[in-house]
């Protein structure tokens, strides 16, 4: 029988879909994972090709002007049925250092386009929150006691919240389930804004970031879910394994270190499929 080429790939993003999903059955809700480095480097590329390709026209822009005089531009993708009273989630991305800037389109990166994808949306409806910021959001430092880096978040991330309650009031967002999400800078940005209110968030996900260590005991109540490559040079490791040694004892942190992958690789297949969304949806606020 000869097999067409078209369905030799169906068949190969069929069973890379299939071991993905086999293998992310295995691994703990929360804990420490070990991640061999993925070699399905055609499906990745299509994958990421694929997510790229989302219309930046999904998101309306707009711009907020808080109370620190830090303005920030911002899009916002809204779920199809959203003028209903049914109340959505509400996801805000935070971008890494090379989308700083005040185009309001250099945001729109791999995580906020995963999110604002149809095949997500049509699972996990929600708002999708991408503000962009003229400065770093985040400045990093060393902790001297723990000889790792420390990230420190930057005035435009309290406008970053104001805009959330603002959003809250015209919007149907459900209070109980707003999350934080970002790569690199935006990852750290991450532990920052929910360093900052830990109240308002129902769980976060940081992706090669550096987190932010002096409310360990306000955020090991929030389900946190970091990604990190061990041989990051960007933004090391050693800063989230730390963080997530000290976080463990509430059992609410997820770790996932990816073997030999650096900080530019970190997209490749476990992330790019649903067990993301399946994960940080699976957390309300209480």
């Amino acid at each position: 029988m000869t097999i067409k080429p078209n369905k030799v790939v169906f068949l190969f993003l069929t069973a890379s879909l299939f071991i993905l999903t086999s293998c992310s059955k295995q691994l703990a809700f929360f804990g420490e994972s070990k991640i061999e480095k993925p070699t399905d480097s055609i499906y990745i590329k299509q994958r990421i090709a694929e997510i790229k390709g989302v219309n930046p026209e999904v998101f309306e822009k707009s711009s907020f002007n808080g109370t620190n005089d830090a303005p920030i531009k911002y899009r916002l993708r809204k779920p199809t049925s959203a003028d209903s009273k049914k109340k959505f989630p509400l996801v805000i991305v935070f971008h890494g250092s090379n989308a700083v800037g005040t185009d309001n389109v250099s945001q729109l990166g791999i995580l906020a386009k995963l999110f604002a994808s149809d095949n997500i949306q049509t699972k996990y409806p929600a708002y999708i929150l991408a503000p962009q910021f003229s400065t770093r959001s985040s400045n990093y430092v060393l902790d001297k006691n723990r000889n790792v880096l420390a990230s420190v978040a930057q005035p435009c991330l309290e406008t970053s919240i104001q805009l959330i309650d603002s959003l809250k009031q015209t919007l149907n967002i459900d209070e109980t389930r707003i999350y934080a999400v970002g790569f690199s800078m935006g990852a750290s940005s991450v532990i920052n804004v929910l360093s900052m209110k830990p109240d308002l968030f129902a769980a976060g996900l940081s992706i090669s970031g550096i987190p932010q260590f002096d409310k360990i005991n306000e955020l090991a109540n929030i389900p946190i879910w970091i990604i990190h490559g061990n041989i990051d040079t960007e933004n090391p490791m050693d800063s989230d394994k730390q963080f997530f040694k000290e976080l463990s004892y509430k059992n609410k942190i997820r770790f996932w270190e990816f073997e030999n992958t650096a900080h530019n690789d970190i997209f490749s297949t476990p992330i790019l499929g649903e067990e993301i969304p399946k994960w940080l949806f699976g957390n309300k606020r209480k």
